[in-house]
């Protein structure tokens, strides 16, 4: 009599029922070790980085950066009428990794990404500047660096 329906675990076409505990061994040491070289993100309070003053350079142009009152300020991009923007943060290890956006009505926005490390400050802006009339927006990405201002 021919049977229909097997019930086995079936291995004869390349299908693995039962995963291997060497397989599973293997994927466990993996993400322990990504995790152990990466270190766990944690969310900060909101306003971690309040009282911070940054003087970085920003184009070959100084620039001062500052946290204040869960807000974000460039004093670079405030002389085109950007406003402050809310930042936020985590941590990963001994960085704080932190983004914010400031706006301007009439020139667009700065997308702000950076990593604070000790007393130094590193990261990069998406400048977004708003097109007119048949030309679209235009963006240009770049770089800061710098260090905590002392008092």
């Amino acid at each position: 009599m021919m049977q229909l329906f097997n019930h086995a675990p079936r291995t004869d076409h390349g299908i693995l029922m039962k995963p291997s505990p060497n397989i599973l061994f293997g994927l466990i040491l993996l993400f322990t070790a990504i995790f152990a070289v990466t270190g766990p993100l944690v969310a900060t309070e909101p306003g971690s980085l309040d009282g911070n003053v940054y003087a970085t350079v920003l184009n070959g142009e100084n620039d001062t950066l500052t946290f204040s009152d869960g807000l974000f300020h460039s004093e670079l991009s405030a002389g085109s009428g950007h406003e402050k923007g809310e930042y936020t943060t985590v941590a990963e290890g001994d960085k704080i990794l932190f983004e914010a956006t400031t706006n301007s009505s009439d020139e667009g926005e700065y997308s702000w990404t950076g990593v604070i490390e000790g007393k130094a400050i590193n990261g990069s802006y998406l400048y977004t500047q708003k097109g007119w009339f048949l030309f679209g927006d235009t963006s240009k990405k770049r770089h800061f660096k710098g260090s905590l201002k002392s008092e």
